[in-house]
């Protein structure tokens, strides 16, 4: 019997053993061999849960998004629609058997519903315009929509000449912000209608005159609508010029918008309004300094009757995430990133505050109306999301799909691992190592820095689908460095705010600190091949290091800024520069100059890879162009990859896959 034992042990250590040599290095391609899993909404009765799966096309470049539905105790789970378009925002109805959702499957975005036990999904709107999303009333006989359109009232043209000159492409703007990310805002509006299913009444609640809510710094949960359907709470900036303008404010009106009245009147920003159970209070996120967008947010509390508000999360240095209302009105349960991680908190309205769960990146929280049970969504490095769900009473975590099972089995996918060091005056920074597929501890291996953007931003143990997807950092055989150095979330607001008016000093001493720490204590790394590679405020990062230092390899610039004074002066957002520099180029010139990276282009030596989208309003595309130009007029090894068709990140399917192509044959170059 002993022999037997033996014989077993030995066959399933050894089949482990074949197994886990049997997973190979991720390729760019294998990206798109992973099933999204988002938005998990458990039922009202704390039965059902249901969510977004997207199944990515490589093929078609596409997505295509489907609502799953699964048993919140037996795990059982069953595909619901099958609409031929993408499928996605579900939301229950108050009988636990309906779910509302939005598709394209007309061939633009309309709100239907289907019953949870199958059958055909039923149209519900026929506005033959854009819903971005929507929000159910309570009893179900209302909803709001939020679409983006030219108001009604409006007398202003971009192309006034389009029946005269029908081939004059003009477009006429007044004012900024008439741009955002990648997307030309012109003269239209995002506005709030009130929807009755019933008889198919579209009601304006906000005029047009304001975006409702703003394009800028929208969380995507800035409206709502009491239980008792009598009011609805939105935001609004009504500063003239909100390019410059953090100062967002929260709105509540009757549902028929007829007087509406402003409920906040703080300088900064306040948004995510959300109705408590009961009614009594409203609660909302708000920072403090106006100008600033990366602010604390702080979780808020306003009883409506006197007006009373309470910063219930004051004394917790983060900034609250999404959040939603515990039944009884005694607190509020809210996602947060802290320490690399998404964390889950609860807070009462009386501001204490206690952690729920620290496993992962957690995210997309949803609660029964008994508020026994939290739905959410949740990631590692080595795990793409799928739907966690979490007992309150027990405290008790389980994972409720598994969408994801076949690839994780095929692929080595390293976990992170932590490390602290000394970094910018002693202070302490922290980071991530991630080994190479096949680690072999014997062995040398180049190393990759990887700098997020933001700068206010975070490298977090979450699975990212864009950006410098940590995976494939590493998958060609290196080792990937992830620091969060100066001006990264998830710290205390002290360490995040000592970036602005101080690019390029202790975000870039904590970056070389951290990488000259791993060097020391890693001695698997082979120091005399480095490559950094960053995006964004990570691409600025890259292109100071190359004026810097000449110790890399190759680098690595994607949408980077290199001219402060030209990048003011293109992008679309102006508090951003105007807080993170302190103000224009022609108030601050010196500062501008002295942390700009082009004034340091006679240094450059490093072999550098540029990259970026031509449709970035963001950062626009020549900064890259500068950075290409010096380059090459040095004789400097340098290559540009423009994407045409792309903004600030390379999202499209094939686009991507090219991207990281690119990336992967030139760290190859320099590296192996």
């Amino acid at each position: 019997m002993k022999a037997r034992s033996a014989c077993l042990l030995f066959f399933l250590v050894f089949t482990f053993f074949l197994s886990a040599q049997s997973k190979i290095p991720m390729s760019p391609e294998d990206l798109y061999s992973i099933l999204k899993v988002s938005d998990a909404q458990i039922s009202p009765d704390g039965k059902q849960i249901v969510y977004v799966v997207s199944n990515p096309d490589l093929t078609e470049n596409k997505y295509n998004s489907d609502i799953w539905i699964v048993s919140a105790s037996s795990n059982a789970q069953r595909q619901l629609t099958r609409g031929g378009g993408s499928d996605y925002h579900p939301r229950w109805y108050s009988d636990s058997r309906t779910i509302a959702f939005l598709s394209d499957r007309p061939g633009n975005t309309e709100i239907f519903k289907i019953d949870i036990s199958g059958g055909e999904a039923e149209q519900v709107t026929f506005l033959d315009s854009y819903i971005s999303t929507f929000k159910l009333s309570q009893d179900d006989n209302k909803i709001i929509l939020q679409i983006r359109e030219v108001p009604d009232n409006s007398d202003i043209f971009e192309n006034n000449t389009e029946e005269e000159l029908p081939y004059c492409s003009a477009r006429t703007i007044d004012h900024l912000l008439f741009r955002q990310w990648d997307s030309w805002l012109g003269d239209e509006r995002n506005m709030l209608f009130l929807f009755d299913p019933h008889n198919n009444n579209l009601l304006n609640i906000t005029n047009g005159e304001h975006d409702s809510p703003p394009v800028s710094l929208s969380t995507g949960r800035d409206f709502d609508i009491s239980r008792d359907n009598s009011l609805a709470a939105y935001v609004q900036n009504t500063d003239p010029v909100t390019a410059i303008s953090t100062n967002h404010d929260i709105f509540l009106s009757p549902v028929d918008g007829s007087a509406e009245r402003r409920l906040t009147n703080n300088k900064a920003w306040d948004a995510a309004p959300l109705f408590s159970p009961g009614g009594k209070y409203l609660a909302y996120l708000s920072m403090a300094k106006p100008g600033y967008e990366s602010d604390r947010a702080v979780l808020t509390v306003m009883e409506l009757n006197s007006l009373k508000t309470i910063r219930i999360s004051e004394q917790y240095d983060r900034s609250v995430d999404q959040f939603v209302w515990l039944p009884d009105e005694s607190g509020l349960i809210f996602t947060a990133e802290d320490g690399g991680r998404g964390v889950i908190m609860k807070c009462s309205v009386e501001g204490k505050i206690t952690e729920l769960s620290r496993e992962g990146f957690n995210s997309s929280i949803s609660i029964d109306d008994a508020g026994k049970k939290l739905v959410f969504t949740r990631s590692y490095n080595h795990q793409p999301p799928e739907v966690f769900l979490l007992d309150l009473s027990t405290r008790n975590e389980s994972r409720i799909t598994n969408h994801n099972k076949d690839f994780i089995a095929n692929f080595d996918l390293p976990k992170l691992e932590e490390f602290k060091f000394r970094g910018g005056n002693n202070d302490e920074v922290h980071g991530f190592i991630q080994y190479p597929p096949g680690f072999d501890k014997n062995k040398k291996y180049p190393a990759v820095l990887s700098i997020h953007g933001g700068p206010q931003n975070m490298w977090a143990d979450k699975f990212m689908f864009t950006w410098f997807t940590f995976p494939l950092v590493s998958s060609p055989g290196y080792v990937g460095i992830f620091i969060n150095p100066r001006g990264s979330t998830g710290y205390s607001s002290k360490f995040r705010e000592e970036v602005s008016r101080d690019y390029g000093g202790l975000v870039h001493e904590d970056l070389i600190k951290g990488l000259d720490y791993v060097l020391a204590n890693y001695n698997f790394i082979d120091s005399a091949k480095l490559a950094a590679i960053g995006g964004s405020f990570g691409g600025y990062s890259v292109n100071w290091i190359i004026g810097k230092t000449d110790r890399f390899k190759c680098t690595v610039s994607h949408a980077g800024i290199y001219n402060l004074t030209s990048f003011y002066g293109a992008t679309e957002e102006l508090w951003f520069p105007e807080w993170d520099m302190g103000k224009s180029p022609w108030e601050e010139p010196g500062l501008y100059d002295i942390r700009s990276p082009h004034k340091y282009a006679d240094n450059f030596k490093t072999p550098t890879l540029v990259t970026h989208g031509e449709l970035d309003y963001r950062v626009p595309f020549a900064e890259s162009l500068q950075l290409f130009t010096a380059l090459q007029r040095q004789g400097i090894d340098s290559r540009l990859v423009v994407f045409p068709d792309e903004g600030h990140v390379i999202s499209g399917l094939q686009n991507n896959v090219r991207w990281w192509r690119e990336i992967h044959a030139w760290l190859e170059r320099y590296l192996k």
